[in-house]
């Protein structure tokens, strides 16, 4: 009997061998895909450290279950479409279960590189579970619930209320009122064994010793100053308890503690720390000569690498120096005469800029510099920016800013002005805190992040009294802010542990829905309409926080507060410094970006740092020790700045200032005249 004709073609193919054997097309093209899939994949990982970069955002480790269950799933509709459609609930379970995976990775952060801010289920793992780890987790409860559900409804929705019936009758069987009336009796038969006399009444309960008293504060109040004298109890490391705190915080902050101002506007205190207790600048010569000879260098660098450009000026500022590029002409079209450039339509090609920041390795090693820093384009100008550190640098004092114009008119409008530093120009760059109105600080370790938030206290003390601003501080290594504890600004010392900030915290709101009734009944818009026109000032309250990734692990309600403090604290003078060594999504979280739009970077360890803090890169390639760049409402673009260098005496006294203060001197009448 004749075969069929399948096994009459296999029984041709398999006898033909050899070159004249033939080729099944069907199985070349399988062939041909997966060498293609595979040297796609390897020169993309191998080649374009973006594509790998991408890759591993996206989903990092997780790309093992997503594979394997994405393989399965093509084989089997290549080579077995008809078992895959009849078992499609196979497949469906599957991919709950690579889901549930891939957020389960999503909950481990190795700490290291790129896996510190995306985890080792990268950003689709944060989507399917992420942090908070609860409601991660319920994510994941809620996929593995809904997937029997939705393969099939009538069995899992029987199964489902057979438990919930379950549950039902446990809850109505302990709210019986059969079970209530045996416990009742079962406790009435205890009671009755109990020997009667004296003891069955109630034992009086132990006099309750009154709460320690809180440590002092020198308050103002009238024309004098008065230290609140310390209990034998308390000490310099008492703080108080968790429990009292947010009252503490209350209380400290209402008006009936704020100083009495006069009839003319000014508070009745002792005068301001005069700028001669900082320490005076360090006397510097400059280096022109040195940087037209840099500049000079930089032409033939970029020349004789056909790239021709012409600097036509620098600005040098105390650590960095920026000369002006402006491109050349391509090669031949330089040597045109006007009437070749007439005929051609009067178009000259020009070198792109492109070419010239593609030469950022050549110059920095014609320059002998590690680190040099582009800018396609100087805001109001049509030049190429390049910002090469200068041969002589030099410190910024906190006294050189704070002598400077700009602060003192800001200090005189009523303002809160922070002594940044000096930017790319040598000019004084000054912030005022109101206006901006919250500030956020990144920066790794040993990069400047503590020193700024040094001059940031340190430029408030300089032009504010306790009765017109109020500091809370909170330092979790206690090591950089304590030395600012016997100033009487604060409202309580400062704060070593995330619990008493969250209780701190629930204060803070607290005063705040306070402070915006007392706007309402006074019919003004913000703070600066309050005062104008009150008899007691309502003092700023500035909150300082040296580490955020600490309070942002502690819990959800920290994140929540702080949010809605920079929400709403600007109307009525709250205003928040943060400060953090870890930018990374899971403690600069969204919601703190879109409330604090003036963001400070110092170096940073990589470019998806630079981009949390700043939404760009550049960060990364920064000099360290106060070099910085400042993002605000001023500029799109972020600009570079150096940061005032603030010594321990200089903090000790102004400290010495607050604590100890020295009256005005009083003038002799008109007998010295």
């Amino acid at each position: 009997m004749a075969g069929s004709p399948r096994r009459r073609r296999r029984r041709r193919g398999g006898n033909s061998g050899g070159n004249g054997g033939s080729v099944r097309p069907l199985l070349m093209l399988d062939g041909l895909v997966v060498v293609v899939i595979a040297l796609a994949a390897g020169i993309g990982f191998g080649f374009f450290p973006a594509v790998r970069m991408r890759a591993v955002e996206t989903m990092g480790v997780a790309w093992v279950p997503v594979g394997l269950w994405l393989a399965a799933t093509v084989i089997g509709l290549r080579y077995r479409p008809r078992f895959v459609v009849g078992h499609w609930r196979w497949w469906v379970t599957a991919a709950s279960l690579t889901a549930i995976a891939v957020g389960i990775l999503s909950f481990f952060h190795p700490g290291f590189g790129i896996w510190a801010t995306y985890s080792l289920g990268g950003s689709w793992g944060q989507a399917v579970g992420g942090a908070p780890l609860a409601l991660g987790v319920a994510k994941l409860v809620a996929i593995a619930v809904l997937t029997p559900v939705v393969l099939s409804p009538r069995r899992a929705g029987y199964k489902y209320a057979k438990g919930f019936e379950l549950i039902g009758h446990g809850v109505s069987t302990v709210a019986n009122r059969s079970t209530l009336e045996k416990t009742n009796r079962l406790l009435r038969r205890i009671a009755g064994r109990r020997p009667a006399g004296p003891a069955a009444s109630p034992p009086e309960q132990a006099p309750v010793a009154p709460p320690a008293p809180a440590p002092a504060y020198r308050e103002t109040s009238g024309q004098e100053t008065t230290n609140v004298v310390r209990s034998p109890a308390s000490d310099a490391d008492a703080r108080p308890e968790d429990t009292s705190l947010e009252a503490l915080v209350v209380e400290r902050a209402a008006l009936g503690g704020y100083a009495t101002i006069s009839a003319t506007g000014e508070e009745s205190t002792s005068p301001l720390p005069p700028a001669a207790l900082l320490s005076e600048p360090e006397p510097f010569e400059s280096s022109d000569d040195d940087l037209v000879e840099m500049g000079r260098l930089i032409e033939a660098t970029l020349a004789s690498h056909g790239v021709a450009v012409d600097v036509r000026d620098f600005e040098a500022g105390p650590r960095v120096v920026r000369f002006g590029l402006d491109p050349g002409w391509l090669g031949a079209e330089n040597d045109q005469t006007e009437e070749e450039t007439a005929e051609s339509g009067g178009q000259r090609a020009r070198v792109r800029v492109q070419s010239i920041l593609a030469r950022e390795k050549d110059l920095a090693l014609a320059l002998k510099t590690p680190s040099l820093r582009f800018q396609a384009t100087i805001p109001g100008e049509s030049l190429v920016g390049l910002e090469v550190p200068v041969p002589k640098p030099r410190k910024v004092s906190l006294r050189q800013v704070v002598e400077d114009e700009a602060f003192g008119r800001i200090a005189a409008e009523g303002g809160l002005p922070i002594a940044l530093g000096q930017d790319i120009r040598g000019s004084a760059e000054v912030l005022d805190l109101t206006s901006l109105p919250h500030l956020l600080i990144a920066g790794s370790t040993g990069t400047g992040k503590s020193v700024c938030l040094n001059s940031v206290v340190a430029s408030l003390l300089l032009t504010k009294t306790p009765g017109q601003l109020r500091l809370l501080m909170v330092d979790p290594k206690g090591v950089e802010l304590v030395g600012f504890d016997r100033i009487p600004h604060l409202l309580v010392p400062t704060i070593r542990d995330s619990r008493a900030f969250a209780s701190a915290l629930k204060g803070l709101l607290e005063v705040m829905r306070q402070r915006y009734e007392q706007l309402a009944q006074a019919g003004v818009r913000n703070i600066s309409g309050y005062n104008a026109q009150a008899e007691r000032q309502m003092p700023y309250l500035v909150v300082i926080v040296d580490e955020l990734a600490e309070l942002m692990m502690s819990g959800r309600e920290i994140e929540e507060g702080l949010v809605r403090l920079a929400q709403m604290g600007r109307a009525i003078g709250i205003h928040l410094v943060l400060a953090t060594q870890r930018p990374t999504v899971d403690v600069v979280t969204g919601h703190l970006k879109a409330n604090i739009a003036t963001r400070i970077a110092f170096t940073v360890a990589s470019q998806t740092d630079s981009r949390v803090i700043l939404d760009a890169v550049g960060a990364e390639d920064l000099l360290g020790r106060g070099d910085l760049l400042l993002l605000d409402s001023r500029s799109p673009l972020p600009r570079r700045a150096q940061g005032t260098l603030v010594e321990d005496a200089e903090i000790d006294r102004l400290v010495e200032f607050w604590v100890n203060p020295r009256p005005a001197p009083e003038t002799e009448p008109e007998a010295e005249s």
